[in-house]
């Protein structure tokens, strides 16, 4: 299994201007467009007061409160533009290594992407105050919409995750990680907007039933609330997972429990799978296919369909035995739907994933969809007091805590005894793309069943213009061989790689030297050894540093996951009190001529 090359001779970091990754052309067409679609907004109405104008383009076109329609526009756009960065990013990281600047194309469409978030959420205050919205809350002259609390936690976070990286980088070395804790507080900050710009149509009264614009912009939240709860797989996306395989069933299965029980309890009969085909199709225009093709980390499909299955025979009136029996086919029938679809994935998934993958998965799944059915009744846009049964505070709460576990059950990475000794049998022809050293990686293991359990056994080598990852096939008792040659020269990094259970470990096969960071040259030759830790290998471009920083890092990312809790919970309690009497609603037109509330 092998990646596509960009053009020319693999090269390291911004010089890769053969590359889509260095081009600046996605990010200024998406900022012009956006540019232009602003300035008419303003443009239009010209008799209404500058304040109010976009809000009463926006009303008068799509028939959905202005405030809101700003509110979300400018938050998914952000989005759009944080998620074409952030793939092209990982991308970038894969096939072509370190970069060797702030400012890249990815990094810049990543910062503005998360500017605009976390300015959405001062949108929805403005144009609230601009337009005269009833809120429930009000600071001053302020009136501030429950659902801009998110947004604003969330793109604060996001924001203050960007110099914070610099920081780190500075600190202990280019991690060419997904998951640090600086990554982290952008890629999770950025993956809930969805589920903020949804809730933000819920505070304004949008009613998906209500046209083709409610609808679609209902389906458009679905469909970003599915690829943001799955954006943080993206290194199983890309093939270079450095954290245990047993995130992604039970990551996508939680992503699973609560996109699609909200979906289906908000848009009604069939829109579970109409949010896994939108989502699709999202995913289709992923960035950095020049480089790495990228496969996506689940189909959703199967978790869909299991949905529209319960809610047709067991109904939605009982809102929370609807999702516990969703949660329930989820974790399992949708579980393995998914299982089928990454039998072809870069590490696919293997027996050696059982039972844990479906005992996390059902809970995952079961928490996640617990936590939907309060958010389903503030994000429909109606009152739907006669749904709403009343749960105690702690079921949900327990649904917090379960899903906080099942993601620090696959947490540890250690590292087992296990004695490789390896060959390396030159190839003289293949597709790869290297012009150089191509060899067949065979390894003999002790003890000889080190990787009969293995939940991946592959040589893997990335870095050097594109990725290659080849299984290890065995070919006798504790005898094993690629299923196709690896490169080994250049600037590849090639490494043996064994995955089982809770241990990750590695052997090179050929580093190249870099003096940048001090490193020698690991040549490729046959060799013997202890495999280590992958980490030592995999990050090599970090470095030990202060401690210090790296407990106010992580205690930075809890307390902001805890801020964004806190948000989420108060704007969800906020919007569900207003209603049906307080009901954030389009507002007359004549109040936005007149440029005051009634």
């Amino acid at each position: 299994m092998s990646l596509l090359s960009h053009a020319g001779t693999p090269v390291l970091g911004h010089a890769a201007t053969g590359s889509a990754l260095a081009s600046w052309t996605p990010l200024t067409a998406m900022l012009g467009a956006f540019a232009l679609v602003v300035a008419a907004l303003f443009v239009a109405n010209r008799r209404v007061p500058v304040a109010s104008r976009a809000a009463a383009t926006i009303e008068r076109v799509t028939g959905v409160p202005g405030w809101a329609g700003a509110t979300v526009g400018m938050a998914l756009f952000g989005l759009l533009l944080a998620g074409e960065g952030f793939y092209s990013d990982v991308a970038w990281h894969v096939a072509l290594g370190r970069d060797e600047v702030l400012f890249t194309a990815p990094h810049t469409s990543i910062f503005i992407g998360l500017q605009l978030i976390l300015l959405s959420g001062a949108c929805a205050i403005w144009f609230a105050t601009a337009t005269g919205v009833q809120t429930r809350w009000r600071a001053g002259r302020l009136r501030v919409p429950c659902s801009a609390l998110p947004l604003l936690a969330l793109g604060g976070a996001a924001v203050a995750g960007f110099p914070l990286d610099e920081v780190w980088h500075h600190a202990y070395g280019i991690d060419v990680t997904m998951w640090s804790p600086t990554h982290m507080l952008m890629i999770l900050g950025a993956s809930f907007t969805g589920v903020a710009a949804w809730l933000v149509l819920g505070e304004a009264g949008v009613d998906p039933r209500s046209g083709a614009w409610a609808r679609g912009l209902h389906v458009l939240a679905a469909a970003l609330v599915v690829q943001g709860l799955s954006a943080p797989l993206g290194e199983f996306a890309f093939g270079v997972p450095q954290f245990q395989q047993l995130f992604h069933p039970v990551l996508l299965c939680v992503a699973a429990g609560f996109a699609f029980v909200v979906s289906r309890l908000v848009l009604g009969r069939g829109w579970a799978l109409g949010a896994a085909l939108a989502s699709w199709v999202l995913n289709l225009g992923v960035g950095g296919a020049d480089v790495v093709e990228t496969r996506q980390a689940g189909i959703f499909l199967a978790s869909a369909l299991v949905v529209e299955a319960v809610a047709f025979v067991a109904g939605t009136g009982r809102r929370l035995r609807f999702a516990v029996l969703s949660a329930i086919g989820v974790g399992t029938v949708g579980l393995a739907g998914e299982w089928l679809w990454n039998q072809s994935a870069y590490q696919p998934w293997h027996a050696s994933l059982l039972p844990e993958a479906v005992v996390l998965g059902v809970i995952g799944a079961l928490a996640a969809a617990v936590a939907a059915v309060p958010f389903a009744s503030a994000a429909a846009g109606r009152d739907e007091s006669r749904h709403d049964q009343h749960v105690p505070r702690w079921v949900y709460a327990g649904a917090l805590g379960a899903i906080v576990v099942v993601v620090l059950v696959p947490m540890p990475r250690r590292v087992g005894d296990v004695h490789a000794a390896v060959r390396l049998l030159p190839s003289p022809s293949s597709s790869l793309p290297s012009s150089g050293a191509l060899h067949t990686v065979e390894v003999t293991l002790t003890p000889a069943g080190a990787a009969e359990d293995a939940r991946w056994f592959q040589a893997s080598s990335w870095q050097g213009g594109g990725l290659v990852v080849r299984d290890m096939v065995e070919v006798g008792r504790g005898r094993y061989r690629s299923a196709g040659p690896v490169p080994v020269d250049g600037r590849w990094k090639s490494l043996l790689r064994l995955h089982r259970g809770d241990e990750l470990m590695t052997l090179p096969l050929y580093l190249p030297a870099d003096p940048a960071i001090g490193e020698p040259e690991i040549p490729a030759i046959d060799r013997s050894g202890q495999m280590q830790a992958e980490t030592r290998y995999l990050l090599r471009e970090t470095h030990e540093g202060g401690a210090l920083l790296k407990w106010v890092v992580h205690g930075l990312l809890v307390l902001a996951a805890v801020a964004w809790l806190g948000a989420f919970a108060a704007a969800v309690r906020g919007v569900l009190l207003a209603r049906p009497s307080s009901r954030l609603g389009p507002r007359p037109r004549r109040d936005y001529v007149a440029g005051r509330s009634t």
